[in-house]
């Protein structure tokens, strides 16, 4: 799996029209998307109510089991940019005239339901190949870059297992790549 470098999701970011009609949603939804390791299924599944408490964001995001993989429910403490994207998110929504109500779908498509997942995986490769940037970057790309500086702002795998809601610690290894400074610093220690 491919870490996405800060070149490339400035890049993809910025390749998303301010000006179009879902811009500000979907430059909003990849920035959520990178800030909380959420898998597809499960981003696209949250509801107002996951995410707001009375009319602001909430700090922990309650991630309800059924969506999770293997129904599980798990915590997701939401940085302050996450929370802004959530902000957008419901922003853009009732700016739209698309439901706010606690129990409407986050990210709306045009006729204001639920965002589906292929919807969602077709948008990251339409802005990618925009891009041009490598076929390797998918959805998935923006959970394993945010594992990956979990455990290199952290150094603790446990705490990354825990936000992406694996059982096993052998799973989130996976998900976790030394950058070439961090193999530097380390040969460093031992000179």
């Amino acid at each position: 799996m491919r870490v996405l470098t800060s070149a490339e999701i400035r890049f993809i970011l910025g390749i998303i029209p301010k000006r179009s009609p879902f811009g500000a949603r979907d430059r909003a939804m990849l920035i959520f998307l990178l800030h909380t390791g959420l898998r597809v299924s499960e981003i696209c599944g949250l509801t107002v109510r996951d995410v707001m408490q009375w009319s602001s964001p909430r700090r922990m995001l309650d991630l309800p089991g059924h969506l999770g993989k293997g129904g599980s429910p798990r915590l997701i403490p939401l940085n302050t940019t996450a929370r802004e994207a959530v902000a957008t998110l419901v922003h853009f929504n009732h700016s739209r005239g698309f439901s706010t109500a606690p129990e409407a779908p986050l990210l709306v498509n045009r006729r204001g339901k639920a965002l589906p997942i292929r919807t969602f995986q077709h948008l990251v490769q339409c802005y990618r190949e925009a891009a041009q940037l490598s076929d390797r970057i998918t959805p998935h790309a923006f959970r394993h870059t945010m594992a990956t500086e979990l455990v290199g702002a952290t150094g603790n795998l446990r705490v990354a297992q825990a936000v992406l809601g694996h059982r096993r610690l052998n799973t989130t290894q996976v998900y976790t790549h030394p950058s070439p400074a961090d193999l530097a610093q380390a040969m460093d220690t031992i000179g």
